[in-house]
């Protein structure tokens, strides 16, 4: 019955969206429609990179919305969720967006729910690992964004975790920038920033973790055959278990980018050396948290919490390898867009292997509900 009430006050809200619009200026319905296949396996069993694994899933997000005036929009969406081999559910999880937006050529802002896409700036996996990027799609907050002739800046505030018996308070400031350097735009200088707070819940009190990044980089993009882009990162982190820690940890490092592509085919090198990024994703030191703090306060990618083998140098600096062979393209109009590697990985001695598949489709429809005179 609930889920009948819940379905009827879409279709409801859907319909004076509609009428509403209808009597606004250069109004419009939008309608919508995302998929998102994702599998990723990684084989990680004897080294330091993480878990083995295997995720397999599918996402549905259909939309619908109105615009006015050429600038609003009001969009109500739905992410569902289907885990393959999961016979149980019918859906394994299904999440709301409900956002406003405002757009003009240069600037855009975002209030509610939306997907993260959205989100213009580069960051890296440090900041969102592919996984976490699939399964946690949304920012539940505000997003503002400037686009010049030679760059961008944003600053987003997401709301992720809402303080309760269940769950820990979480909120996550980002912000990234770039702007493109001489005529011909051979370089270009950016930077990504995160200050992620992580609180207590109903049932866990005076415990506040945070973890702040910093990221500047430099890079070039040219055509010598294959089309190159390199990028040079710094790396800051400063982190800190306010129940038990009095200064901050602030490992750091370099993290070097190459990438050569040519008909879609690319090669994907990155080179990190310095101290481990993670130091509390396994473990930390409140001892009520024996086992660390893992993805609840790490989203990005395990590789950056590798750690040196010799004993009694946990902090010093170590260097890992990622490698990548894939394919990235799209069709039929951009509506179809793919992507798949291989990837062999180093901690510093051992090698692991990842493969992963994404397909996405997005078809857009806008209808015009303007009053003809």
């Amino acid at each position: 019955m609930n889920r009948f009430v819940r379905h009827i006050f879409l279709v409801v809200t859907a319909l004076f969206m509609a009428a509403e619009a209808y009597a606004q200026e250069n109004s419009k319905l939008l309608l919508g429609v995302n998929f998102d296949t994702f599998f990723d396996n990684t084989e990680y069993t004897g080294t330091s990179l993480g878990e083995s694994g295997t995720l397999f899933s599918a996402r549905l997000t259909p939309q619908i919305g109105i615009e006015w005036n050429d600038k609003n929009s009001l969009i109500i969406g739905a992410d569902l969720f289907a885990d393959f081999g999961n016979e149980t559910k019918f859906l394994s999880k299904a999440r709301p967006q409900l956002y406003y937006r405002f757009a003009t050529p240069k600037v855009k802002a975002y209030a509610g729910i939306f997907d993260r896409s959205a989100m213009k700036g580069y960051y890296s996996e440090l900041f969102f690992s592919d996984a976490a990027r699939y399964y946690e799609n949304r920012v539940q907050g505000v997003l503002g964004q400037y686009v010049g002739e030679r760059g961008y800046a944003e600053l987003s505030v997401d709301w992720c975790g809402m303080y309760s018996a269940e769950a820990r308070e979480r909120f996550r400031i980002l912000s990234a920038g770039r702007y493109d350097i001489g005529r011909q735009r051979l370089f270009y200088a950016g930077y990504a920033l995160q200050i992620f707070h992580f609180a207590g819940s109903e049932q866990i009190a005076g415990s506040v973790v945070d973890n702040a990044i910093v990221n500047p980089y430099v890079g070039t993009t040219f055509n010598a055959f294959f089309d190159f882009d390199i990028k040079l990162h710094g790396i800051l982190t400063m982190q800190r278990d306010r129940a038990v820690e009095d200064e901050m940890q602030m490992p750091g490092g370099a993290l070097l980018q190459l990438r050569l592509s040519k008909w879609g085919v690319y090669l994907d090198e990155q080179i990190y050396t310095g101290r481990n990024l993670m130091p509390y994703y396994y473990s930390a030191p409140n001892k009520v948290f024996a086992n660390g703090y893992g993805s609840e306060l790490y989203a990005g990618s395990t590789l950056f919490g590798t750690q040196p083998y010799w004993e009694g140098e946990i902090d010093a600096s170590h260097t890992f390898f990622d490698t990548r062979i894939g394919y990235q393209n799209s069709f039929f109009d951009n509506t179809v867009r793919l992507n798949t590697f291989i990837a062999f990985q180093c901690d510093g001695e051992k090698w692991g292997t990842r493969q992963m598949l994404q397909l996405s489709v997005n078809l857009f429809k806008d209808i015009s509900l303007t009053k003809k005179r």
